[in-house]
């Protein structure tokens, strides 16, 4: 497998990670509930939480890997680092 299809492989897991964290801090329940008038209805349709999410793209983890990537070097830790990463954000998102 080439340096460029793993780095294409790497990008779409990323764009799916964003895409996932997106969708979870997107609308909440009350979002159907905009027209009724008491205030559990009131409290579900206010905009939803928000939380302090990074993006992995810049992440340390995720540079080091393409850097050796592109440099020929990938080592098992590095590579284990970022599985490791990639599966803590999958863990906390869709717990």
């Amino acid at each position: 497998m080439s340096a460029e299809s793993v780095q294409g492989v790497l990008d779409d897991l990323l764009a799916t990670l964003e895409r996932g964290l997106a969708r979870s801090a997107g609308t909440g329940p009350g979002e159907a509930l905009r027209g009724s008038r008491d205030a559990i209805d009131a409290m579900l349709a206010d905009p939803p939480r928000r939380t302090e999410v990074r993006s992995l793209r810049r992440a340390p983890e995720v540079e080091a890997f393409r850097e050796a990537l592109v440099d020929g070097l990938v080592r098992a830790d590095t590579v284990n680092r970022l599985l490791r990463l990639v599966n803590d954000v999958l863990l906390r998102v869709w717990r």
